[in-house]
């Protein structure tokens, strides 16, 4: 597993990719990978926000799931996503972590495939659960 000290080593991570697809589960699924970086780095970030953006995510995977993984994605329902984290930034319910880290992702041509995609839901994923347990380790843990 590489090692994510900081949220600009999993910047520099994710911009050295060809496509998303090329991202390692270990590197963002385990505790101390990418999803957990982002998590931490939430700043006035609520669990809502992030879902109400995994929605949106959730709506593009159900047209998609029909389809192999090495078709050919139509980027423009998620190229419309980011004017949308670009208000939530701007209305400082998304942090700018966040939205950097979706702007490498969505805007840099990471995501060209299917299976692409998918890697990208599984990321962002990861990410709501490392949030959801970071939020339960602020209040003091489980029952």
């Amino acid at each position: 597993m590489s090692i994510f000290n900081s949220i600009k080593d999993v910047m520099d991570h994710l911009n050295q990719l060809e496509t998303l697809s090329k991202l390692v589960a270990e590197n963002y699924a385990l505790e101390g990978g990418i999803a957990n970086r982002i998590a931490e780095k939430k700043g006035n970030m609520k669990f809502t926000q992030i879902r109400k953006f995994f929605g949106h995510i959730k709506k593009i995977e159900k047209t998609i799931k029909d389809k192999e993984d090495n078709e050919p994605i139509d980027m423009e329902e998620l190229y419309l996503l980011m004017p949308e984290l670009a208000y939530g930034y701007g209305r400082e319910v998304i942090s700018k972590d966040f939205y950097d880290v979706m702007k490498i992702c969505i805007a840099t041509n990471k995501i060209k495939k299917v299976i692409d995609f998918k890697r990208f839901v599984e990321l962002l994923s990861a990410v709501i659960a490392y949030h959801k347990k970071i939020e339960m380790d602020n209040k003091g843990g489980g029952k």
